[in-house]
């Protein structure tokens, strides 16, 4: 009792936060209140400094507690006396006790939600609840986690979220510590430019080089109500851990607009950050070692991270994975892991969110919502997977089902709790094998709303989408049932988990992904071994696959050849092979940096759009170029070949039972040009299925395509039977049809040469794991309910935090079928369901490290440790040359047809046409010089006019000259730098936009000249004609340094441009179409209005 009072009358305020506010929400001791503030000092191991709380702290305090205050002195002591040392000591032992207490199962924060007490001090990751996680040999480990969260400066507590994240991200960059600086939030910094031009006039930032800006669309966004229901504001950070001697090191990214989810709609956008942990080779052992990895769990799941005047914790963890880029390339693999951060308490939280903007406007039904300012993390995940409700479910499934709250979807159309169907029973075959696993069927009429919600111009047959606890596909359904009647249906497959259905945003319609029109699709590599080992003659097969690739090649060299001849063809070649959309940020970049568009695709959009000819303007002409062998490259590396009569999409099933076993029915809209012919639907053919990813032989299936009037409403999906023992899609590498898709093909010269083969005989690996089959109910059993869902996430952390294996084993899989020469050994197919079972780790649970693989390789794969890696993998050309196997054969035959193509297009793209019409491929462009050349005309007729004797016009020149070539100059020393070159751009292109006339002449037409250099176009502040005149100036002096001329004057050179563009006749100007950045964003180019606009021209050349 004694040591009791004493912990009352010491409460530890670490960092400003009461220690009970820094344990977890369900700590039994959080309702206790605060005294004094007490936080550690920079070696918290060995002293305490003791802060004094002010009056106000003490009112504040004894307001919402039951005790009375305690007496005060003027000239009290503040020194920390040794029993408040004891007292710190025993409340740290007290914390450290884990049996379970009886409290209520989720207490709230009442005294920190009415308190001050968020104040802008340093985090230590140092988990008072058992003094750090310590070793068997009593090293403590939470050290090596230890960093210092960025702090923000006090007065800014209140700010929008993205200002005082672009706070803390400029400071970062400048490496500058905002601890104690005076910055207050102004409203006129809803204004980007004017937040900007404040931050680098502030002492603190003076002559500092800044980053990027992020959008400005973002930033408005970011300064909204945050009540957007369709995209949100993102902020991501990266936790690096580099050396295992140092802090890690954390960076924050430039804030993006992107798709909303679940989570993010009900408690509000800005409550939500990702941090992706990454670790360097020498950091990676963190993974590896037990003790190192638990510290780690711990520290994130139990500390509370202060960090932008707001309290965060983790609530979530999964792999990162690796995601196709920019240009279509894979993006380099990262090892690390996602972290998603959830904000408890803190100033500038949201109050409310509306749950479904775009739902309660259709549905009428309110959907808004009230989210009290503060909210742990308890309440989050106990509104979305129903705890209680769910305790019988694996907590390690359960856990990964937050995914779904997490994942980005379109919000629709509101549901009634009536219009949703739920099934009792899957549509079973006669062994109970569940034939439509993830698949269910939605009204033609609420298809329809969807399609309205999303502004689709057709209906799609099908939707991979999210409800309550339900995920997977919904196809339309053509019943009759009367044609305006609303509902869903869904079935046990479908469901996740029991799902509160009282609630409006578990009833929204969330959609990730349409059925839509693909084209051709591409061969993937792991498809090739399977082909060659189930073909009948796997000479013929080799040679038609090398055909195949000739012919795309040759199809790929000639749209490229045409795309640099025709502007409007170019347009549309960058949008068909750059998988890229410009100005949309989803990988992290703003539009613009500098003068240009972020990324290759969205310049050559840009400066196309802009009236730039490939042909002509050497600039471009290299982009595009470098841009086709970029790909090409790609393509070499990852063996995708273009199978004109082939194509993917989505697995949905028969549910009218009309198809018999092993029949499939796939009918296009629009029809399908394959090259030969055109097709509305496949039936007749034999055709090739498969799904990626695909291991063994059986992953490829031959099935007869027909055609059936009763499913001829479902275009662009493929439709499987439900009749039979088993389902199709667990044939392809154990599909399902929750949004998986096919690869399909009617090549007969692939199809006949094909043979498929049964799915070999399960071999189960459980001497070597066992699934985690420990239920949630389990953990509050045994941690008891003020514990155990801390306990819940920290198990679930630390298992989230192996390494993956997949990786590993794939690759050791691979080496071995090379080496054995076949994927159907039984070595070979067993390593194979293996990596079928490690793609459901995270949902089973199950542990797999070093040990257990090493066993494996000893006991399964004869002792085979280490394999030398396929040729294939490696750039040794005179090894492939000498190899059989099939990939290391069209390997090299897919280079050397490469390299003739690149030989080809660069000289056609040099030297194409001939005659009069030959184009000068050239730097220079005499549009872009012509707006500083009338102006230097201008500027001396007036003078020679008005006042002869002036030499205003020549100082003016020459300074301006020199400030370019000075800027041009640092230019050559920023880019030996070796930052990334985009982060090299920003301060460049700052000193340009920075310079600014100067007229130092007292004449008359001086005056008059340089106030017409103020003027700009509507409120643009880049396109003003000093801006114009600075870069046209800049392009006439530089040219030659394309890459320097456009980053810092591209915006203004294609306005420049644009304006000048040219009708049929070469003095017909034609005036440009201004178009918002928000339409621009959605502007794609048509194939068929192209078709008919090349048609109309080629007729007028006729007639003339």
């Amino acid at each position: 009792m004694e040591a009791r009072q004493r912990q009352i009358q010491a409460i530890a305020a670490i960092d400003g936060i009461p220690v009970h506010s820094r344990m977890s929400s369900s700590n039994p001791y959080k309702n206790q209140p605060s005294v004094n503030n007490i936080r550690f000092n920079e070696d918290y191991r060995r002293s305490f400094h003791l802060v004094t709380s002010t009056p106000d702290d003490d009112d504040r305090h004894h307001a919402y507690s039951d005790e009375s205050p305690l007496p005060r002195s003027l000239d009290e002591d503040i020194s920390p006396s040794s029993s408040i040392i004891d007292a710190m000591e025993e409340l740290f032992i007290d914390y450290s006790q884990t049996e379970t207490r009886n409290t209520t199962a989720n207490p709230r924060y009442d005294q920190l939600t009415g308190s001050s007490v968020m104040r802008d001090c340093e985090i230590r990751a140092h988990h008072p609840v058992e003094g750090g996680y310590k070793t068997s040999k009593g090293v403590t480990l939470t050290e090596p986690f230890v960093f210092i969260w960025p702090k923000c400066p006090a007065e800014m507590k209140n700010a929008p979220m993205i200002a005082k994240w672009e706070v803390c991200r400029i400071a970062y960059h400048c490496s500058l510590s905002l601890e104690g600086v005076p910055l207050k939030y102004l409203s006129q910094w809803r204004d980007q430019d004017v937040f900007w031009k404040d931050l680098k006039q502030h002492n603190c930032f003076r002559h500092r080089t800044f980053p990027a800006k992020c959008d400005r669309e973002v930033w408005d966004q970011g300064h909204g109500q945050d009540l957007n229901a369709e995209r949100a504001v993102e902020y991501k950070a990266r936790l690096r851990f580099d050396n295992p001697n140092r802090k890690p090191k954390l960076e924050l990214e430039i804030p993006v607009s992107g798709k909303s989810s679940r989570l993010r709609r009900k408690f509000g956008f800005n409550r939500f950050i990702e941090l992706q942990l990454l670790f360097s080779d020498g950091c990676a052992t963190i993974l590896k070692n037990k003790d190192e990895k638990r510290a780690l769990a711990r520290w994130l799941v139990q500390e509370r991270h202060l960090f932008l005047s707001q309290e965060w914790v983790a609530c979530f963890i999964e792999e990162i994975k690796s995601r196709k880029g920019k240009f279509g390339l894979v993006a380099p693999k990262i090892t690390g892991k996602r972290v998603v951060l959830f904000a408890e308490h803190g100033a500038g939280l949201n109050i409310s969110s509306n749950m479904s903007a775009r739902a309660s406007q259709i549905n009428h039904p309110s959907a808004f919502t009230s989210v009290d300012s503060f909210c742990d993390r308890y309440d989050v995940l106990d509104w979305l997977l129903q705890l209680d409700s769910n305790a019988d479910q694996p907590y390690i499934k359960l856990f990964h089902r937050i995914s779904l709250g997490l994942s980005k979807t379109i919000p629709t159309v509101l549901l009634m709790e009536k219009s949703i169907r739920h099934r009792h029973t899957d549509i079973e075959s006669s062994n109970g094998t569940p034939m439509n696993d993830g698949i269910g069927r939605i009204s033609h009429s609420l298809l329809r709303e969807v399609r309205d919600v999303m502004g689709l111009d057709f209906l799609p047959t099908a939707i991979q989408a999210r409800i309550g606890g339900a995920k997977g596909l919904w196809m339309m359904d053509l019943s009759p049932y009367p044609p305006d009647e609303r509902w869903i249906e869904i079935y046990p497959s479908q469901r996740k988990w029991d799902c509160n259905w009282s609630d409006p945003a578990h009833r929204t319609l969330e959609v990730v992904s349409v059925s839509s029109y693909t084209g051709p699709a591409s061969l993937n590599l792991q498809f090739i071994p399977i082909l060659e080992e189930r073909a009948i003659d796997r000479k013929l097969m080799r040679t038609t696959i090398c055909e195949r690739i000739e012919k795309h090649l040759r199809n790929d060299l000639g749209n490229a050849k045409a795309a640099m001849g025709i502007l409007e063809v170019f347009r549309k070649w960058i949008h068909e092979t750059s998988y890229t959309t410009f100005g949309d940020s989803q990988d992290g970049t703003s539009w613009f940096v500098g003068g240009l568009p972020a990324d290759w695709p969205g310049t050559m959009s840009f400066l196309a759009d802009g009236g730039f000819e490939p042909r002509r303007l050497d600039f471009l002409n290299t982009m595009m170029f470098n841009h086709q062998k970029q790909r090409w490259k790609q393509m070499e590396t990852k063996l995708h070949i273009k199978i004109a009569k082939s194509t993917s999409a989505l697995m949905t099933i028969d549910f009218q039972g009309v198809l018999a076993p092993n029949e499939v029915q796939l009918c296009f809209s629009p029809a399908f040009d394959d090259g030969q012919q055109t097709l509305d639907d496949l039936g007749g053919f034999d055709v090739l299925v498969g799904r990626c990813p695909a291991h063994l032989p059986s992953d490829i299936q031959k099935v007869n395509a027909v055609f059936k009037p009763e499913l001829r409403h479902f275009k662009n999906v493929i439709v499987f039977s439900s009749l039979g023992d088993e389902p199709l899609a667990n044939k392809l590498s154990g599909g399902d049809y929750d949004g998986d898709k096919a690869w399909v093909c009617w090549d007969p010269d692939i199809v006949d040469n094909f043979k498929s083969t049964d799915v070999p005989s399960p071999h189960t690996f459980k001497e070597y794991f066992q699934p985690n089959t420990q239920t949630l109910g389990i953990l509050a059993s045994r941690y008891g309910k003020p514990h155990y869902l801390d306990m819940f996430l920290e198990e679930a952390f630390d298992f989230h935090l192996n390494p993956s294996f997949m990786g590993t084993c794939t690759g050791y899989k691979e080496s071995l079928a090379y080496h054995e020469g076949s994927i159907g050994n039984e070595t070979v197919v067993k390593l194979s369901m293996l990596l079928s079972a490690l793609v459901d780790q995270e949902k089973s649970g199950f542990e797999f490290d070093d040990n257990i693989w090493c066993r494996i390789k000893e006991e399964q794969c004869g002792g085979k440790m280490f394999l030398k890696a396929p040729t294939y993998k490696t750039d040794d050309l005179a090894a492939l040359a000498t190899s059989n196997h099939i990939i290391d054969f069209l390997k090299l035959a897919i280079h050397q047809r490469i390299q003739d193509g690149i030989r080809e297009f660069s000289n056609y793209r040099t030297g194409s046409g001939i005659g009069y019409d030959k184009p000068v491929l050239t730097t220079f462009d005499s549009d872009l010089v012509s707006y500083w050349n009338d102006f230097e005309d201008q500027a001396n007729q007036i003078t020679s006019l008005f006042d002869p004797s002036s030499c205003w016009f020549k100082d003016f020149r020459s300074n301006l000259i020199q400030e370019i070539d000075e800027c041009k100059t640092y230019w050559g020393k920023a880019m030996s730098g070796k930052e990334d070159y985009l982060t090299k751009v920003v301060p460049v292109h700052e000193r340009w936009k920075d310079i600014l006339p100067t007229v130092k002449s007292d004449s008359l037409v001086a005056s008059l000249m340089a106030s017409s250099l103020k003027n700009g176009v509507g409120r643009s502040k880049d396109l003003g004609p000093w801006d114009l005149l600075k870069a046209s100036l800049t392009f006439k002096r530089h040219h030659q340094h394309a890459r320097f001329v456009w980053q810092m004057a591209g915006r203004q050179l294609q306005f420049i441009k644009a304006c000048r563009g040219r009708g049929g006749d070469e003095n017909d100007i034609l005036l440009p179409i201004p178009v918002v950045s928000r339409m621009y964003r959605i502007l794609r180019p048509g194939t068929r209005r192209i078709e008919r606009a090349l048609a109309s021209q080629e007729e007028d050349f006729e007639d003339a």
